[in-house]
């Protein structure tokens, strides 16, 4: 019975899709603050509500100890994309009481991590949970701030999913393979939406997708802790160095990290292109993400050889921070005034 229902889903998306853009309810003008790349026109940010919805039915036993979380995350981001909550502060604290409490009330912990001192820090609960909801925040905000090109936050957490699919890492957490598969085969018709400009993820999606990934990656590790530790920060490495790059450089220039701008590594790349090459934007738009993606793809295939080797780890992760900073600093003075060679 649960088999045809699903068959159902894509005609209900495409349908409520249709019905949300008719009524300019929970709608994106593209080219505003949402997406700034794509042509201007209405765009339902629909993409977390069904992500939403089909992991509570999907997974409704597996995760029922984080729905409450997982719900008030979701609810946040709505409130922000219709404007309810405008503050980024507040949205932000709303955000730490949600996640701090989760953490608490699931005794959430990051144990053996391969750093002595570290490790010693976090042999203090308080701390420890303190440190659990600063890294799972940091996801979240940074997989919001990688939101602004189509397929790039869906895309991303796509091929995490596959390589862990690939990996039967999510066996150690109950997860049964028929509806992983499944949640695969949405997140690709998401991804498929996005791409044409039909559908965003809004904030609703790219919080949600943030808080849920943190969670299931920590809860991989906690229960199969042979796997290195630095492959569990490497999965996510994108989001969280894009806000920990973002607050460094915000700081630096005594601007509040909680407040957007347009320096982001996509950004950069995006402006590059359409200086660079006459192609129309919506399809530079979806050029520049797949790039990003396609190298994160082959980083994560290599590194997925070795997800027991901590310091194979170590050298992806450095690698990628280098090739970051490297192409965006040419980047940043491509934009403002120098050219790349």
């Amino acid at each position: 019975m649960l088999e045809y229902f699903f068959l159902t889903i894509p005609f209900i998306i495409i349908l409520t899709n249709i019905l949300f853009k008719k009524y300019n309810f929970l709608c994106s003008l593209t080219g505003n603050n949402h997406q700034r790349f794509a042509n201007p026109e209405n765009i339902p940010l629909t993409g977390g509500i069904f992500l939403f919805l089909l992991i509570l039915i999907l997974f409704f036993k597996e995760l029922y100890q984080y729905h409450l979380f997982i719900f008030s995350i979701f609810i946040i981001g709505i409130l922000s994309d219709l404007n309810t909550i405008k503050s980024p502060n507040y949205r932000f604290i709303i955000q730490l009481i949600f996640v701090l409490v989760c953490t608490i009330l699931n005794n959430i912990q990051i144990q053996n991590t391969g750093v002595d001192l570290l490790d010693l820090i976090l042999s203090n609960s308080f701390i420890n949970y303190l440190f659990v909801t600063f890294c799972i925040l940091i996801i979240i905000n940074g997989s919001n701030f990688l939101d602004g090109l189509n397929t790039l936050v869906i895309g991303y957490y796509l091929i995490v999913t596959i390589i862990l699919f690939k990996l039967q890492l999510f066996n150690v957490i109950g997860l049964e393979h028929s509806k992983l598969i499944f949640f695969i085969f949405l997140l690709g018709m998401i991804f498929f939406l996005n791409f044409f400009n039909q559908m965003f993820l809004g904030d609703n999606g790219s919080y949600f997708l943030g808080f849920l990934f943190s969670i299931l990656l920590i809860n991989i590790y906690y229960k199969y802790q042979y796997i290195s530790s630095f492959f569990i920060i490497l999965m996510l490495w994108y989001p969280a160095f894009e806000n920990l790059f973002s607050i460094i450089r915000k700081i630096s220039t005594k601007r509040s990290p909680l407040i957007p701008d347009q320096n982001h590594f996509h950004q950069l790349l995006f402006h590059y292109l359409y200086k660079k090459f006459e192609y129309k934007k919506k399809y530079l738009n979806s050029i520049s993400a797949f790039i990003i993606n396609f190298y994160n793809l082959l980083i994560f295939f290599a590194a997925s050889h070795y997800i027991f080797a901590s310091q194979i780890q170590i050298i992806f992760i450095i690698f990628n921070i280098l090739v970051y900073s490297t192409i965006y600093y040419r980047l940043f003075n491509f934009k403002y005034g120098k050219l790349i060679n």
